[in-house]
């Protein structure tokens, strides 16, 4: 059985190359190198997390970026991307974009990984303050279970802060942010590791707690969809 042994520096770079030349001529040349080195080492590593991920969320479903941009509706018409991800999430067309992912996200510059939603909408985040409220030891166990775990929790900040002196510390970010994400910063030698899939896994275990509030916020707000 294959086992993820990790992403070479080597490999990172060619990606930081494939990028600056921006040339499908460079890019099919150097593909069979790409994808023996990044994409399906990525897909070993999804594989590898699989089972333990369903036991968080039977619908969550893992995920590898393409090499190939979609750049229809966004202003840079670069054609390659530097940086590849990987993510765990429910099918985010089901639930209208909006449901939160476990992710890793790394390139030659760092490497970053953590739970979030893309951009969450205030009636989701709105759902998601009513439900602290409702259970404050509940939502703040989870915070500090992500904390603990190593994770920054925040999010795009609002002009001025909404929370008031009697919000608990731990939970101020859900109501001073338009949206929430817990993460890490890494080196980028942080996916070299052949132990990396034990690493995610310990890490989004201490956010799973939190991964649950939000998504029972979505469901609220979107409800519960079949896939």
């Amino acid at each position: 059985m294959a086992e993820f042994n990790g992403i070479s520096a080597d490999m990172m770079f060619l990606l930081a190359e494939n990028r600056f030349q921006d040339s499908k001529s460079f890019y099919e040349e150097h593909k069979p190198a790409i994808k023996a080195g990044v994409v399906q080492p990525l897909r070993q590593l999804v594989a590898d997390m699989t089972p333990t991920m369903l036991a968080v969320d039977p619908l969550l479903g893992g995920n590898v970026s393409r090499v190939r941009r979609d750049n229809r509706f966004t202003h840079d018409k670069s054609m390659y991307r530097e940086n590849m991800w990987i993510t765990f999430m429910r099918d985010k067309r089901a639930w209208n974009w909006c449901v939160p992912a476990f992710y890793l996200d790394f390139s030659m510059a760092r490497a970053e990984w953590g739970l979030g939603f893309y951009s969450a909408t205030p009636a989701i985040m709105k759902a998601l303050r009513h439900r602290i409220e409702a259970d404050i030891p509940r939502a703040e166990a989870a915070v500090q279970r992500a904390l603990d775990g190593g994770f920054t929790l925040g999010g795009q900040p609002y002009a001025k802060p909404r929370s008031t002196e009697e919000t608990s510390p731990l939970l101020r970010p859900f109501y001073d942010a338009k949206s929430i994400a817990a993460w890490r910063s890494e080196a980028p030698s942080f996916v070299a590791d052949s132990g990396l899939p034990a690493r995610l896994l310990a890490g989004y275990e201490a956010l799973t707690p939190l991964y649950h509030l939000l998504m029972e916020a979505v469901e609220e707000v979107v409800g519960v969809r079949e896939v």
